[in-house]
């Protein structure tokens, strides 16, 4: 049960960043290059937090948290990281919270399977159904329409999930997730700064409302729920783990719904069906084969 609950707990931390991010953006009418600014140095500042309280440590023979997280970490990650953050809140100036987190999934799915394709390994025919499925899916919610989301922030959804692939990748190789995690953040409040800067000269003040989501989406729903989730994540199989954040996008339309007051469209549910069941098709194929 302890599982369960801090697993439906951190699963809805990932979900409320969409939601939060709406929130400030849409409702409070907060500018994409300030509330990138405010999320990611709110989150790196409570990863320092959380360092000096010793709550994420790493091993005692190889010096101090500090040190070990800038090594667990690197550069190409902290601008994947920050790739991620901004086009997350440029997109969701326009696109709703269900839609943006269900293309951020097939994206990252897609992102990392062909970075490994281009490496040598091979799809199984299911995976490849599956993906095929996943896109199949993706292409049906993006055809013209009155209830399909703007094509624009629908790309820059797709480069979303793409970046965080990409900074997946990068961290594939980390002894610790929870250093590699803090020390990206530490690396990409650099970025978030800059945008601060550039937000001073090129964007109005935000509501107070608006500033306090982006805080939340910083400091908890980012910084804490990354964290919660590396905690939980050995519990489960690799395959388990990636199919739970498939509820995700479940998770964040039912938010929205109550929070936001976003209807759930009938082109909504019908393409959600082949892209969360082709995904879940390719993440219980097994992994793909080295090629001969």
């Amino acid at each position: 049960m302890t599982l369960f609950l801090s697993t439906a707990f951190c699963l809805t931390l990932f979900a409320s960043n969409s939601i939060l991010c709406r929130a400030a953006l849409v409702i409070w009418d907060m500018d994409p290059l300030q509330y990138t600014a405010v999320r990611g140095l709110s989150a790196a500042a409570m990863l320092a937090f959380l360092c000096a309280a010793r709550l994420v440590h790493g091993s005692r023979e190889h010096g101090s948290v500090w040190k070990q997280a800038w090594q667990e970490s690197s550069w190409p990650g902290a601008l994947f990281l920050f790739l991620y953050m901004i086009c997350f809140s440029l997109a969701y100036k326009n696109i709703p919270s269900a839609a943006g987190t269900l293309i951020i999934n097939i994206s990252v799915q897609f992102g990392m399977m062909g970075w490994g394709v281009l490496h040598g390994l091979r799809l199984s025919g299911r995976q490849t159904a599956g993906l095929v499925m996943a896109f199949a899916g993706l292409l049906a919610l993006l055809s013209p329409g009155l209830t399909a989301p703007p094509l624009g922030a629908s790309l820059l959804m797709v480069v979303t999930g793409l970046a965080w692939g990409g900074y997946s990748i990068c961290g594939r190789n980390a002894s610790s997730a929870s250093l590699a995690t803090a020390g990206n953040f530490f690396r990409a409040s650099l970025a978030a700064l800059a945008a601060g800067v550039a937000a001073l000269v090129l964007e109005k003040p935000a509501q107070p409302e608006a500033y306090a989501c982006a805080l939340a989406a910083g400091g908890l729903a980012s910084a804490l729920g990354y964290i919660l989730w590396y905690v939980i994540v050995p519990r489960y199989s690799l395959t388990g783990a990636s199919i739970i954040q498939l509820s995700v996008p479940l998770i964040t339309a039912a938010l929205a719904v109550i929070f936001l007051s976003e209807p759930v469209t009938l082109r909504l549910v019908l393409c959600a069906v082949p892209i969360l069941g082709g995904i879940c098709l390719a993440l219980l194929s097994g992994k793909p084969q080295k090629r001969d």
